[in-house]
Order: C-alpha cells, then structure tokens, then sequence
C-alpha cells in the first residue's frame, strides 16, 4: 500500500516528501504549496526519538548547514536569580496551571527523577534539571524542545538568545550536520570548561547527574590523553596571555594568542561556540600591537572579518559579545595611544 498525501489525501506510491522534514508527503507541487500555510508550523528539521543510553533525544532528519537556525522557543517557566523578584512573581505551579494542557503534558514529559512525587515538587525537579540561564534578565527558564537536546563535549548545535527578546532562545547549527545525527550542544559552554580535561569535565557534568560518552569522551585511552594533553595546552596559553598584557609584553601576548587559536583550530569541531572570542582576542593583541609600534603581523582586517562572520552563524548572543568586545578593545586602544602621546 502506498502513501497518504498530507494535502489531498490520495494514496500513491511515488509522493513527494518534504524536502524540509521528510516527515510528510505529497502527490506534487501544487499540493506541497497548498498545504504549506498548514504543515509550515509544524515543518522541523529534526525528530525526538528514544536514544540509547540516554532516554531521548533530538536527531536530524534532513542535512542542516552551518549557521542554520533549527528552532525558536519561548519559554514555559522562568524564574528570577533574584530572590526578592522571585517571591513578586507567580511561582513555578501557579505559571505551570496557566499552561494550555498540552504544554502541562509536554512539561511533565521532561526528566525528573521522581514521577511518583507531588506534582509541585516534581515541577520543581523538571525546572531545576532542565532550566536554562537568561543571562540578559538574571533569571532561569524552561524551555519545552531545548532540555532535549543531549549534551556532547564535540556540539554541533548552540543556543542563543534573541537580540531585544533575551528570553526567545534560538538553536542553531555549529557546522553542517548529516540526516540521522543526533544533535547535541554544550552544557559547559565556557572557556574554562571547554580547555578543561575528561575527568574535569564529567566533574562539572554531574550537575545533570549522567556520564558523557561523546565521541571525545568515549577516545581510546592514548587518543583521550592527548586530547586533554592539547587542551592544557590551549588553556596555558589563555592564562599566558594577560600575564603577559599585566607588564605589556605585547609580543609575547601576541604569540600566546596566536597559539591559542592555533591549537584550538587543530579540534576545531570541539571549539566552534569558542572560537570566535579567541580569534577576536588575538585580533584585541594586534591592534594594540599597532598602537605601539611593535613588530607584530599586520592581519587585523583578516581577524576581525573572521570572527566577525563565525559570530553572526551562531547567533545574536555571540554577535552582541563581539560588538561589545569591540567596542572595549577600540576605546582601548585610544587611551593607550593618548597615554603614549602624553609620555613623549
């Protein structure tokens, strides 16, 4: 028997699935675009489905590339870090019970440990396991599709917030991402924890209760150690480079820097969300290596345009730490010139 069109609902046996999802299909054309007002809500370039090892998941049903946007959520639940703004506002049950039914289902579907609890305290347990920072407001939400997506050491998706909507999350690929992958981002999404080593990392993990077996934590022993062995590496050059900057051996800073991004450049598919900021941190070295006069590469413009464009492919979040750090480094740059002109 063959397949049902999603407009007209004729069965055929060579439709046409949405190149989008593939998760419907159509007699041809005209049925795909008449259809298209309806099934755009829910066209999705990925599914959840049961993962091995991990309860459930996202996985890609169709190619994604690089910079592309797979979803926009608001959030459910959200609470303020500040405690006096928290006992103002509704509390989580009261926000949950305002909730259409279908989200109440959604929600009470994510992880929590203890099924069998009040239904307040297991609201709390969802919201503490699943909720994510909104650094713009200082408060935490919940979001309904982002808690599952699973964590990995090696991301290929990030999420990011809206720019003048800080509470609208939007995910967006890391790198193209083949049909049938899973998609994972990073919980540990710092400099810090990203150059740390396995065992720091499944430390920092075990906020979220589970052992990481991506693909970098799950190297055979030899191939692991030198993975940790390059990320100390990446992480003594970044405490190098303001030791350095603290007695102005711009030079030296400069090399740090530029060692940095090398090493970090050798796994880059593991370095992708940080990468911008070191790219833009050795563009930061070079100009006031300009400033000064001192010998250093003139590669500024190249720089600045590339982390500039691996910024704008991750999202608002990422662009806004760019435009703010320029702005730093530029006003920077100008009092240490006066400075110079004022010591001469």
């Amino acid at each position: 028997m063959g397949e049902k069109c999603c407009f007209c609902e004729k069965i055929g046996n060579s439709l046409l699935k949405c190149s989008a999802c593939g998760c419907v299909s159509y007699c041809n054309q005209i049925c795909q675009k008449s259809d298209w007002k309806k099934h755009k809500k829910n066209c999705r370039s990925y599914k959840l489905v049961e993962v091995p090892g991990k309860d459930f998941g996202l996985v890609a049903v169709r190619k994604i590339k690089q910079g592309e946007t797979l979803m926009k959520e608001s959030p459910l639940l959200i609470q303020s870090k500040n405690v006096t703004e928290m006992k103002k506002g509704p509390s989580l049950l009261e926000q949950f019970e305002n909730l259409s039914k279908s989200n109440q289902t959604n929600l009470l579907k994510l992880y929590h440990e203890n099924p069998r609890d009040t239904l307040a305290n297991r609201i709390q347990a969802i919201f503490v396991a699943n909720a994510c920072d909104v650094t713009a407001t200082n408060a935490t939400a919940l979001y309904q599709t982002i808690p599952r997506m699973n964590h990995s050491c090696s991301p290929n998706v990030v999420w990011s917030w809206k720019a003048r909507s800080p509470y609208i999350k939007e995910v967006r690929a890391v790198r193209d991402v083949e049909a049938g992958e899973e998609l994972c981002t990073n919980y540990i999404d710092s400099f810090e924890a990203t150059f740390s080593s396995t065992q720091d990392r499944q430390h920092l993990l075990q906020r979220w209760k589970f052992v990481c077996q991506c693909e970098v934590c799950s190297l055979p022993e030899d191939k692991k150690n030198e993975n940790d062995l390059l990320r100390q590496k990446i992480a003594l050059q970044h405490q190098l480079i303001p030791k350095y900057m603290a007695n102005w051996k711009i030079e030296k800073a400069v090399e740090a820097a530029k060692m940095k991004v090398q090493l970090m450049k050798s796994i880059e598919t593991q370095m992708m969300t940080t990468l911008p900021s070191a790219i833009l941190e050795l563009y930061e070295m070079c100009r006031l290596g300009q400033v000064l006069n001192t010998l250093v590469e003139d590669e500024c413009d190249h720089l600045l345009k590339q982390a500039k464009e691996r910024s704008e492919k991750l999202g608002d979040r990422f662009v806004h730490v760019f435009q703010q750090k320029m702005e730093q480094i530029e006003e920077e740059c100008i009092e240490v010139a006066l400075a110079r002109q004022r010591t001469k």
